[in-house]
């Protein structure tokens, strides 16, 4: 059975190599916090893969989505990561 994708906070699935921020709701306004760009995912895990936005390390996400961030994506295969599934 296919997992369904990832989505974002627009209700649109992740692409490989945009930015993202990691947004929660908290006591009635929104907090915004790490910044990272999405690599896809692990091919033997089916996990989905981030990396810091600066530095390209892989990180975790937390909070309740993913607003999305107007910049271009980049390859992350540019940034030394491997072919991952989209």
């Amino acid at each position: 059975m296919a997992k369904e994708p990832m989505l974002d906070t627009e209700g649109k699935a992740l692409e490989v190599g945009a930015m993202y921020c990691c947004v929660s709701q908290r006591n009635g306004y929104t907090d915004f916090g790490r910044l990272v760009r999405y690599c896809g995912k692990d091919v033997e895990s089916g996990r989905e893969l981030f990396a810091d936005a600066d530095t390209w390390e892989e990180c975790s996400i937390y909070g309740e989505g993913l607003a999305p961030q107007l910049c271009p994506a980049v390859d992350p295969t540019t940034q030394g990561w491997p072919k991952l599934a989209a």
